[in-house]
């Protein structure tokens, strides 16, 4: 009877809930029926039992920001920039005079006031996510589509520039600010730095920002041996600037007056294989990248996937052992683009080219907004003195060691670097967000300037790209720097860059002086004899084959459309017959 009892008092209980009644029954509710507990005590354990259960009512709708405000965030954040950088081209006379990074950052700028105005939670361009999840696409993308033949024709000034000419601008910064900070002779310049400390922050002032240059140069347009020599230094100047940086922080870490020279002479070695071991994982995993590719006939779909995936190892796989990735993921992205593009189809090429395209947009979109969001969040310190010598040194260090070393690489050079080249590679020279990304790195309890540092760096990224990055499209039309003169070469002039070439080649052999000619044909035979067979399909023949019928596929249809307009379609029906005849021919030796 008891039970029936309880029964009946959970069936009402449920109908009263269900009529939005707020009637709670509990279990003491049903003992006081039973007589199993006086009231006092049934009123003490309602008491507890209502303070551990709540009925929670069923909403029909919600509002919950914060599981999604992140992605949200960020989502607006691309959803702005992309209608700025509409609105930003579909005015001439803006994006004639301003460069789109320029607009991003002071997107990112107003942004960042309205956050902080609106009291949103601290937001700044976090290293870990720029250097494992921003900065791979724009390498890969860059290394994937650079030109190859440019970039290993200027391989020399590149490396020059890229090694030496970073290696001498942070000694020099470095130990000018270091010798004004003990002078104490500028002002507010008396701050007692550590050596270290200024060669850790000469370093990463050194970066000459590849996503930067890239988003300027593509808009200057100057010709293809101007671009290479500033994009190339930039791209590998990076992966020197972040050696630099550990090498001097870890030196910080042991301490100034610790440091012996087994240290120095380690770091120094270190360089080298950091260098050195980034490049040999990038070449590793792009031929890796073509031997998968050899089989995916009948799996097109995970082409691209390959592409994307194996590229991205490359740059985790070299972070993990502390090599270079930057480097490991362009000579990635340079070994795939010379044998994978054998190995996929048309179709993955296509999406693999837009792709990479879309990815390394929308990554410099974020880039550049965060940093001006950045730039509102973060925690300053202004010292006059520090700030305007540090800017000083950045710009006429450069310059200097840009004619320095221009001067020894034209002695070697065939077409040599005018005046005016140096001056724009000089003042192309931008920092962007690798050098802002190294400097928010920077512990503050080792290096208690650290808010000093990120605002000279911040002076002078705000100057390179608003102030050089405007003004170098003009200063290219007033010193009429050629521009680029941008079509794919045609079978003529394809035929006779291979011929002379070789005559070249010859030539230097003849002469007994073995320059870059030689040393490309000997690299082309090496590569046609072991490396194509192993890493490409048989397709010489199939893609020689291929490329003769595209340009006599393209002959015909000029040839058709002339004939559609002067109304012979018997001339038509014969050239269509040859055309097909033509395509047969070629398909059975192709399969030959």
């Amino acid at each position: 009877m008891g039970s029936v009892k309880e029964i009946f008092f959970l069936l009402l209980a449920a109908f009263f809930v269900v009529s939005d009644c707020s009637i709670e029954t509990t279990t003491a509710d049903r003992y006081i029926e039973h007589g199993g507990l006086n009231a006092g005590d049934a009123d003490s354990t309602n008491h507890d039992a209502n303070q551990t259960h709540q009925v929670q009512r069923y909403k029909i709708a919600e509002f919950d920001f914060h599981t999604v405000a992140q992605p949200f965030v960020i989502s607006i954040w691309i959803v702005v920039a992309s209608a700025a950088k509409i609105g930003f081209h579909l005015n001439n006379k803006l994006s004639s005079w301003f460069p789109e990074s320029c607009l991003l950052i002071l997107v990112g700028v107003i942004l960042g006031v309205i956050l902080w105005a609106a009291d949103v939670t601290r937001i700044v361009l976090d290293s870990h996510t720029f250097f494992l999840y921003l900065l791979p696409p724009i390498i890969l993308d860059a290394g994937y589509f650079m030109p190859n033949r440019a970039l290993f024709d200027n391989i020399g000034t590149i490396l020059l520039f890229s090694v030496i000419g970073t290696l001498l601008n942070t000694l020099l910064i470095g130990f000018s600010l270091w010798g004004f900070s003990k002078s104490g002779g500028i002002g507010a310049f008396d701050l007692d730095l550590d050596l270290l400390h200024c060669l850790v922050f000469s370093s990463l002032l050194s970066a000459v920002d590849p996503v930067a240059v890239l988003a300027i140069f593509e808009e200057v347009q100057v010709n293809e041996i101007l671009h290479i020599v500033v994009f190339g230094e930039s791209l590998l100047n990076d992966g020197v600037t972040v050696v630099l940086y550990h090498l001097f922080e870890g030196l910080s870490h042991i301490g100034q007056e610790n440091v012996i020279v087994l240290d120095v002479v380690y770091g120094v070695l270190s360089f080298f294989v950091v260098v050195g071991g980034g490049t040999a994982i990038g070449v590793l995993f792009g031929f890796l990248t073509a031997l998968v590719t050899r089989f995916t006939d009948h799996v097109r779909v995970i082409e691209p996937l390959v592409v994307f995936v194996m590229g991205y190892l490359s740059y985790l796989t070299a972070e993990m052992f502390h090599l270079s990735g930057i480097l490991s993921c362009t000579f990635c992205a340079i070994t795939m683009k010379k044998y994978v593009e054998a190995n996929i189809s048309q179709k993955s090429h296509t999406t693999i080219k837009y792709f990479l395209k879309m990815l390394a947009s929308v990554s410099e979109t974020i880039i550049f907004m965060v940093l001006g969001i950045s730039t509102v969040y973060a925690t300053h310190r202004w010292e006059t003195g520090f700030c305007l010598m540090s800017l000083i040194f950045c710009l006429v260090y450069r310059a200097a060691v840009v004619v320095f070393l221009t001067a020894i690489a034209n002695r070697f050079r065939l077409v040599r670097l005018s005046g005016v080249d140096q001056f724009i590679i000089a003042y192309g020279g931008l920092r962007g967000a690798i050098a802002f990304s190294l400097v928010a790195l920077l512990d503050i309890g080792l290096f208690p300037f650290q808010p000093l540092f990120l605002t000279s760096t911040l002076l002078v990224i705000y100057f390179t790209v608003f102030v050089q990055g405007t003004t170098i499209k003009p200063l290219v039309g007033l010193f009429r720097i050629k521009r680029a003169n941008k079509h794919k070469p045609t079978m003529n002039e394809q035929l006779h860059s291979r011929m002379i070439d070789h005559l070249m080649a010859g030539m230097e052999d003849i002469a007994g002086h073995h320059g870059n000619h030689n040393q490309r044909l000997l690299f082309e035979n090496f590569n046609a004899r072991y490396l194509k067979p192993m890493l490409i399909k048989r397709r010489n023949l199939r893609a020689r084959g291929l490329s003769i019928l595209n340009v006599y596929q393209k002959l015909n249809e000029k040839d058709a459309r002339e004939m559609l307009s002067n109304g012979s379609f018997a001339d038509l029906t014969q050239l269509q017959n040859m055309s097909h005849s033509m395509a047969d021919h070629l398909h059975y030796n192709n399969l030959q």
